[in-house]
Parts: C-alpha cells; sequence; structure tokens
C-alpha cells in the first residue's frame, strides 16, 4: 500500500509539475501580460482624461469615453488571453455579436442618441446659456448630457430634446455670432410727405442708443403693397441687445409715426348692400 501510495503520489507530482512547465507556464505568463495591459490601459486613459480636461473637452464627454475607452482595451486583452490558454474563442465572439445586434434593435434610439450626444459634445455647435432654434423648439440650452440636450422656452418651461433630434434637424445658434442684424417692416400710406417716414425712423435709431454704427444702420422702400408703402429697416446690435432693442424700435418708430401725423394704414373691409 505505501508502494501504491508512494507511486501515485509520484505520478500525481509528475503530472503536476509537467503542466507546470506546459501549460501552467502559458497561465502564468499570460496572466502576467494581462496584469501589465490593464495597468497601463489605466494609466493611458487617466493621461488620456487630463489631456483632455486641459483642452477643455466637455466633462460628459471625458466621463464617458475615457471609461469605456479602457474597458473595450481590457475586454480585448482578456479575449486574446483566452486565446492564448487555447480555449476556442469563435463560441464566445459569436455569442456576444448576437447578443450586441439584440440589443443594439433594441436600443436603437437610445444609441442614437448616445452617438449624437458624442457628436454634438466634440463638435460643439451649441454651448450652455446659447439660444438655438430647431425644426420643432426654440430656448436657451440649461444643460447638454450624452442623451438628451434640455431647453428652457421664452415660457420658461423646460424642454427635454432628444439628441438625435438636434443632429439631425437644421439647427440656428442665435449666440454663434457677436453681432445679429434686425430687420423691421413698417407700413406708411401712399402719400406724398411719404419719405419723411425713413428719416423719422432713422432718428429712431439715433435715439435707441444700442444700435451699432458699423455696420451702418439702413432704411430702404422694399415694397410697394396692396394698400401702404413699406420701408424695411435693418440695423445690427450685440446678440445680447437684440431683443431690447427689436422690441425698442418697433414701439419707438410706432409712436414717433403716429407724432408726426403719418399715416399708418390698415385693412379695411367695405361691404356694399344692394337692395
Amino acid at each position: 500500500m505505501n508502494l501504491l501510495g508512494a507511486i501515485s503520489f509520484s505520478e500525481i507530482l509528475d503530472t503536476v509539475w509537467q503542466w507546470l512547465t506546459t501549460e501552467g507556464l502559458k497561465v502564468v505568463i499570460g496572466g502576467i501580460v494581462l496584469f501589465i495591459v490593464c495597468k497601463l490601459t489605466n494609466l493611458l486613459v487617466r493621461r488620456l482624461n487630463k489631456r483632455l480636461e486641459k483642452r477643455n473637452v466637455d466633462k460628459t464627454l471625458r466621463v464617458v469615453l475615457t471609461p469605456w475607452l479602457g474597458r473595450i482595451i481590457k475586454f480585448i486583452a482578456v479575449c486574446v488571453y483566452i486565446g492564448y490558454l487555447g480555449f476556442e474563442t469563435s463560441s464566445i465572439s459569436a455569442a456576444i455579436a448576437s447578443l450586441g445586434v439584440t440589443v443594439g434593435l433594441a436600443l436603437q434610439g437610445s444609441l442614437s442618441n448616445l452617438a449624437a450626444g458624442i457628436v454634438i459634445l466634440v463638435t460643439r455647435p451649441f454651448k450652455i446659456g446659447d439660444k438655438i432654434s430647431s425644426e420643432s423648439v426654440t430656448g436657451i440650452v440649461e444643460n447638454i448630457t450624452i442623451m438628451y440636450t434640455y431647453l428652457v422656452t421664452s415660457t420658461n418651461e423646460t424642454v427635454c430634446v432628444p439628441n438625435s433630434d438636434l443632429t439631425t434637424d437644421k439647427l440656428i445658434n442665435y449666440n454663434s455670432k457677436s453681432t445679429r442684424r434686425i430687420d423691421l417692416n413698417f407700413g406708411v400710406a401712399y402719400t406724398k410727405d411719404y419719405k419723411r417716414a425713413k428719416d423719422i425712423i432713422m432718428q429712431c435709431v439715433c435715439d435707441n442708443g444700442q444700435c451699432l454704427e458699423d455696420p451702418a444702420p439702413v432704411v430702404v422702400l422694399s415694397e410697394q403693397a396692396a394698400s401702404s408703402l413699406v420701408f424695411t429697416l435693418k440695423v445690427w446690435t450685440l446678440t445680447e441687445n437684440y431683443d431690447d432693442v427689436k422690441n425698442d424700435l418697433m414701439e419707438r418708430v410706432t409712436d414717433a409715426l403716429i407724432a408726426n401725423n403719418v399715416e399708418i394704414p390698415y385693412n379695411q373691409l367695405d361691404v356694399h348692400i344692394k337692395q
């Protein structure tokens, strides 16, 4: 019994030693390489995050992209390690691909918003505080996340807009430039002193005080309508003053035309009754 036990134990030791010198060595070497790759990946992610931070890349983009980059690299390293040990990886790859297709179909809209959010955060067509307008909504950007952009409308309502809508629709950013042009139309009656309206409008521009001198304001006779002559005022102002200047000029010019007895026509309907 002792001899059999000694032989069995000796055979076990030989088997273990043989495994350690062949397959075990591969496990150890592969494990060390995998450990080093994971550490280098963590270092790469940290350095990439710092570099993106120095370049003022949006924090949301950094928080989302850099960790996922590390996870993808580590996942690839694990797959290579499994294949190095001699395991069949084709079935694992097929299962992952099938799962990816299934999840992709189920989350098609969400993935579209995610991709659009990354595009917005990278290209920066607008930033927080900008007034933007798409085909469906106009408002001031309150927050930008990886999935949605939050806008505050003029009636103080918060609208949650999917990022995919903002990347596929036509988008206007009213704050992309420091100055904007205001175009206003004023109708006056067909009278011999209609040209006085032009001088009155220009005087209102000078009285406003927030209109830019360069480019210079312009008043032109733009249309001979059915019941009025239409003067168009084109004036430039700072973007942040746009709404205030527009409202002030509309009211100021209207009051000035009335005060100077310039007739402002309006549509009339004459009804004739035949007996």
